[in-house]
């Protein structure tokens, strides 16, 4: 039936999207949190404590559900790829995401990481040859037009003048590495179980977090946190890995199409948490280009002939 999702009672439907939102909810938050977390530690060690918070809850998560099984299928060349997958998802984008966090709003940062999904389409056409529509085209377009918008937006008006562009660069880069693991992903999801490939991923980042750390700032200031930056750190390393949980535990139910629409809603959530907990205003011009961006991202996402999102 139109617009109803085949196989799945209304009542898994009710079931499935608050976990979603919730999750995009945790993805989002994860912006302004960050950004707060960063008047103590440096981006390097956020991401470490981060990703081996995450890695220890999803363990946690595959030993309750007794499914370690699912690490059998990780072995020669899949090991390898998923390895490399999670130094570029959760070494490399950490640093750089958190790095731009250092120089620009978590609300810019938020919107300008959500352009990974322009450069997987972008990445996927040039490497694994996926063919692009009109629309699609069109889409990178407009959304790169709003990329303008929010980079150089400030108290209503443009103002080139207070754009830190090397902030800004940082985060399309951080941007570009995740679509990076994305693409790849699509060939190692065809061997591997998707839990368990992100616990292999986020264990690889982790390990060399831990080796960058240790060889340049050590961990001395991990034990001079606050209160507040530790229940920060603890909620956004342990709940970023319980979110990815949620997000596979609803693409087994639901079409992957519809589980990935709700992703658009992470930016949102983190614009609005950024407003409300770092005082960040919300200006004309940046509404405009995170439209701008949305629509971009989703019209590239689409395909001719697919079914609505």
């Amino acid at each position: 039936t139109t617009g109803c999702l085949t196989g799945v009672s209304a009542k898994a439907v009710k079931k499935e999207y608050p976990l979603l939102l919730l999750t995009t909810f945790i993805w989002g938050s994860g912006h302004p949190v960050i950004k707060i977390i960063l008047r103590e530690l440096s981006s390097t060690q956020i991401a470490m404590l981060s990703s081996t918070l995450g890695t220890l809850a999803l363990m946690l998560i595959l030993g309750f559900e007794r499914r370690f099984w699912a690490l059998r299928n990780a072995r020669g060349k899949v090991l390898t790829f998923t390895f490399l997958s999670g130094i570029i998802m959760f070494f490399l984008y950490p640093i750089l995401s958190f790095s731009a966090l250092q120089k620009i709003p978590a609300s810019t940062n938020s919107i300008l990481v959500a352009t990974s999904t322009i450069f997987v389409a972008l990445i996927s056409a040039l490497v694994l040859d996926e063919k692009l529509s009109r629309l699609n085209y069109s889409g990178v377009l407009v959304a790169f037009a709003g990329v303008v918008f929010v980079v150089t937006s400030t108290g209503g008006t443009l103002d080139v003048s207070s754009l830190n562009i090397f902030g800004c660069l940082l985060s399309l880069a951080g941007a570009v590495s995740a679509a990076s693991y994305t693409v790849i992903g699509r060939r190692i999801l065809a061997n591997l179980d998707p839990m368990a490939a992100t616990i292999i991923a986020s264990l690889s980042g982790s390990i060399f977090l831990i080796i960058l750390v240790g060889a340049t700032e050590g961990f001395g200031e991990l034990a001079k946190m606050s209160l507040i930056a530790f229940s920060l750190t603890l909620y956004w390393g342990i709940l970023s890995g319980v979110a990815y949980f949620f997000y596979y535990y609803c693409l087994k139910r639901i079409e992957a199409t519809r589980a990935s629409s709700f992703i658009y809603f992470s930016p949102l959530f983190a614009v609005l948490l950024s407003h409300f907990m770092l005082r960040e205003e919300i200006k004309a011009f940046f509404i405009l280009g995170m439209v701008l961006i949305l629509t971009g991202v989703w019209a590239t996402q689409r395909r001719v002939g697919s079914s609505p999102r």
